[in-house]
């Protein structure tokens, strides 16, 4: 017998029950999985070795129907787990927060171009830039007591035309 025959014999003496014994087991999959089964029998290196062909598709469909419900059972935690992260605030500010720290970010930077330079160089040295005082005095041929005196001196005009623009709005 030919393989397309016994191919052909097969799925007409078994589709049916081997599609009622699915259908049992994974429902509306029930269709695919057989011709799943049948695919996977195709598969085999010879056909014709094997010894019970029913019971080699049972076997095949039985595979098929428990490999579908761990597929289910991934999409199922996929989605559970999706659903949770929907469930997570988001960390990042809403846009009222980001206009207000822009806001007070350009009066600040509007405070400092009104300073004196050396104050103002002080102040974005150690802000932006990270220096501590003792390397900003050695930067500017200063002393460590001047230089955070130039620095409080921003700061506090800094806080001031805050507190200015806050009081001014309010």
């Amino acid at each position: 017998m030919t393989l397309k025959a016994l191919l052909d014999q097969l799925f007409r003496s078994h589709h049916q029950e081997l599609l009622r014994f699915a259908g049992q087991r994974a429902g509306d999959a029930a269709e695919d999985l057989v011709q799943l089964s049948f695919l996977r029998l195709l598969q085999h290196p010879d056909i014709g070795t094997i010894a019970n062909h029913r019971a080699y598709l049972y076997k095949l469909t039985a595979n098929a129907v428990i490999d579908h419900h761990r597929k289910a059972a991934v999409r199922a935690q996929y989605h559970a787990d999706l659903d949770e992260i929907d469930e997570v605030p988001s960390l990042a500010p809403c846009p009222e927060t980001v206009l207000h720290h822009r806001q007070m970010l350009e009066r600040c930077l509007q405070a400092l171009d009104a300073l004196p330079p050396l104050p103002r160089t002080v102040f974005l040295l150690h802000r932006f830039d990270g220096l501590t005082y003792p390397q900003i005095a050695k930067l500017l041929g200063l002393s460590r007591s001047s230089v955070e005196r130039h620095f409080y001196t921003a700061l506090e005009h800094c806080f001031a035309a805050s507190l200015a623009q806050v009081t001014s709005s309010v």
